[in-house]
This record gives structure tokens, C-alpha cells and sequence, in this order.
């Protein structure tokens, strides 16, 4: 590679390859900026001739470099010219100059993995070669839900540069419409919270919704009822996840919902302290109920055992049995 100093306005900016590794982050460009307003360029650029087209190059990497050039109105920039080598070698140079200079986020990550399947890279290779190299666990689920990352709506791909998003997260979005995941991503990640397994029992109840009302998870999310929580001024943002689970879930399972209330309404009258727990059985398919009490002594067993017997034997117990609810 040779290197030379290149009119800004010889490079195209616009192509896909060029895209290939573009941070949406503002903020990365400013420090860029910053930085070579202080320092000037540390790294050249690596660009290659362009067979077609009114511009003599497109960027192989550097993209973000070539445009803190053109913001501060910098005419030239040095630049390394490769010529006469492969799509897969140019794509492996891009990769290791950006891999040791700053590495990858997420997104990212996933246009990385896709550029190299697209270029003929089978998914054993990726497992083998490339996904140690990003720090992705080598396994095939991981890696497919890395690819689908990329289905993502705009809001949701910022959060998760910007790392205001969980990935695990985003994995659950990444199957929805694009308008789907940025609608749940608003409700459920930005202006409420939940945690990933409530996060995902809620999507899975939206999209069961979806098919029994007919109609889109973001025309859902915009009931009343889920903008009165969200509107409320007196709760955190846990809080209003906790609500809007409580809320979507019974919508989904109504009859469950019901029993479920009434089910914590008996429990709660009898007045026990949290290291006694009582549950019913999973959607009070059986009629049974499990105690489970934590003690450090025989002391401690004997009075809550106590207790307990004094509720069975005035009869507080026949709400909460399945039968009799």
C-alpha cells in the first residue's frame, strides 16, 4: 500500500462498504474531530480505486476519519491506496485496523458478521475465526442473534451503541417490525423497566394479544391504561415495569389473573412475615398449594408450624386452597 494525500473530494462517501463500520454516536465524531483539530490525522486512511462512478475512491476504512476531514473543512487527508486485492481481504484489513484501533460495538459486531457470511464465510468459520475475536461466545444461537440485530429500528440500534440498552434485551426485539421494536423498546426499556425475563413474558403476551385483538403492538401500547402508568408522577421507572407487566399480562391471561389476585389477597390476610411463602401451582392447573418456610432452628420451625396450625384450624386456609377459590 502506498500513501498519498487525497482530495476530500475524490472520496465517495455514500456506498454501503463505506458504511460498514459507522458508529451512529455523535459523540465519537466530535472527540475525532477534537482530536485531529489538536494532533492532526495519527492513522491514514485505507481507500481503494473505484471501477465506476464520478468519485476515484471509496473508504475501505476510515470513514469517520475522511468525515472529520470534511466537517473542519480539511482539503486533503493522507490516505493508503490498496489495489489488486480480494472483497475478503479488504474486508479482513478493515476489520483488524478498526479491531486494534477501537474495537466494536454491538451493532457493529452484527454488520461484521453479516458483511463476512456475505462474502462466503460459513457460519463454522465465523464460530471459528471471528467470533473470538469480537468476544461473542462460540455458539450458533449467539451468533444468529447477533445477525438479527440488524432488523432492529432505528431507536433501539442507538440505545444499544450508545449501551443505554441491555443486549440481551435487544435480542428480544430484534424479531419484531422495526416500528414493533422501537414501540416496546419507548414503553418497556425507556420510560418504564423491567428485567430481561419480565421484558420477555411481556413481548411474548403482546404478541399473543396482537393475533387475538387483531391489531399491532404499537396501537397496544398506546392504550389508556399504559399511558396512565406512564404518566404517573409519584412512581420509578421499576415501578411502572412492574405495573405495565401486571397490566399486559392480565390482559393475556384474564381468568389466571383474577385467581392470581384473589390467590395474594388470602395469603396476604393471614399475616405472615416473608420467610414464610405459600404458591399455588403453575396456572392453578393442580389443586394444591406449596408452603416452603425458612428458619435457622427448631425454635423458629415450631412457631411458624404453630401459627400456621391456628389459621388451618380457624378455617382461614379455604380461600387459598384451589377447590374452594
Amino acid at each position: 500500500m502506498t500513501i498519498q494525500k487525497l482530495n476530500i473530494e475524490d472520496i465517495h462517501f455514500s456506498s454501503e462498504e463505506n458504511m460498514r463500520y459507522l458508529s451512529s454516536s455523535v459523540q465519537i465524531l466530535n472527540k475525532l474531530m477534537d482530536s485531529i483539530g489538536k494532533v492532526g490525522l495519527i492513522n491514514p486512511v485505507i481507500v481503494k480505486k473505484m471501477k465506476k462512478g464520478n468519485k476515484l475512491y471509496t473508504i475501505v476504512c476510515g470513514y469517520q476519519r475522511v468525515w472529520a476531514f470534511k466537517e473542519l473543512e480539511i482539503e486533503k487527508i493522507d490516505a493508503k491506496i490498496v489495489d489488486g486485492v480480494t472483497d475478503e481481504e479488504l474486508l479482513l484489513i478493515s476489520f483488524y485496523d478498526n479491531l486494534y484501533s477501537r474495537g466494536f460495538n454491538d451493532i457493529e459486531k452484527a454488520a461484521i458478521l453479516k458483511n463476512f457470511r456475505e462474502i462466503g464465510y460459513t457460519k463454522k468459520r465465523l464460530l471459528l475465526e471471528i467470533l473470538p475475536l469480537l468476544d461473542i461466545p462460540q455458539n450458533e444461537k449467539i451468533l444468529d442473534k447477533y445477525l438479527s440485530l440488524l432488523r432492529l429500528g432505528e431507536k433501539v440500534v442507538d440505545s444499544l451503541v450508545k449501551q443505554e440498552l441491555e443486549i440481551e434485551k435487544a435480542f428480544l426485539l430484534a424479531p419484531l417490525e422495526k416500528d414493533e421494536s422501537d414501540s416496546v423498546y419507548t414503553v418497556l426499556c425507556k420510560e418504564s423497566k423491567m428485567n430481561v425475563n419480565e421484558a420477555k413474558e411481556t413481548l411474548r403476551n403482546l404478541l399473543d394479544l396482537k393475533q387475538i385483538k387483531q391489531c399491532g403492538i404499537p396501537e397496544l401500547l398506546k392504550l389508556r391504561e399504559i399511558k396512565s402508568i406512564l404518566q404517573e408522577s409519584n412512581t420509578n421507572k421499576r415501578q411502572k415495569g412492574e405495573c405495565i407487566y401486571r397490566l399486559i399480562k392480565g390482559m393475556r391471561y384474564p381468568t389466571i389473573t383474577k385467581k392470581e389476585n384473589e390467590f395474594a389477597l388470602s395469603v396476604k390476610a393471614l399475616a405472615l412475615d416473608n420467610n414464610v411463602r405459600i404458591n399455588h401451582s403453575r396456572f392453578f392447573e393442580k389443586d394444591e398449594i406449596q408452603i416452603s418456610i425458612k428458619v435457622s432452628d427448631e425454635k423458629g420451625l415450631g412457631g411458624y408450624l404453630t401459627k400456621l396450625q391456628t389459621h388451618v384450624q380457624a378455617g382461614c386456609f379455604k380461600k387459598i386452597f384451589p377447590e374452594h377459590g
